[in-house]
């Protein structure tokens, strides 16, 4: 079950900010009357909801269509914004019950606790210690000594 709701959720994060990057983009290559209505709205909530009501009227225009294709991106945005906010509510909902204290713990979110959840899986054996888990999450300490001086980096291998 965690594993189809940390799918959706992260490619409902990932299409959420291909739109907005879509929305930079047309913004900055629309037409300069539509640019200046839009240059006094501050935050990114404030632009998306002005964005979403705007009314483009009849296709006749370049300002027209870039208001259509602004308000459906902008609504597309919000629209995926709700989806990953109930899949994160669902999240913390099933690790909250497969694994409390994981939850619990210092800076631990939902997200985190399912990638971990998922990492370990069913085979509760295969983390037998801190070091372990350390090494299958790429957080390891290497040896990264020259000789003379003995210092240790992070192995990013690992999942």
């Amino acid at each position: 079950m965690i594993h189809h709701l940390k799918v959706a959720r992260d490619t409902a994060v990932k299409a959420r900010s291909q739109a907005m990057q879509t929305l930079k983009a047309m913004i900055v290559s629309a037409p300069s009357a539509l640019r200046e209505q839009l240059d006094h709205l501050s935050g990114k909530m404030m632009l998306l909801r002005h964005l979403a009501a705007l009314r483009p009227g009849p296709l006749t225009s370049t300002t027209a269509s870039a208001r259509t294709s602004l308000r459906a991106i902008a609504r597309r945005w919000l629209a995926l914004d709700v989806e990953v906010k109930a899949h994160d509510a669902h999240l913390e909902q099933l690790t909250g019950q497969l694994a409390p204290e994981l939850v619990q713990a210092h800076s631990m979110g939902a997200g985190t606790a399912a990638e971990m959840l998922l990492l370990v899986g069913d085979n509760r054996e295969r983390i037998h210690s801190e070091a372990a888990l350390a090494k299958l999450c790429g957080v390891c300490p290497v040896p990264a000594s020259s000789g003379k001086i003995s210092r240790h980096r992070l192995n990013r291998g690992g999942n």
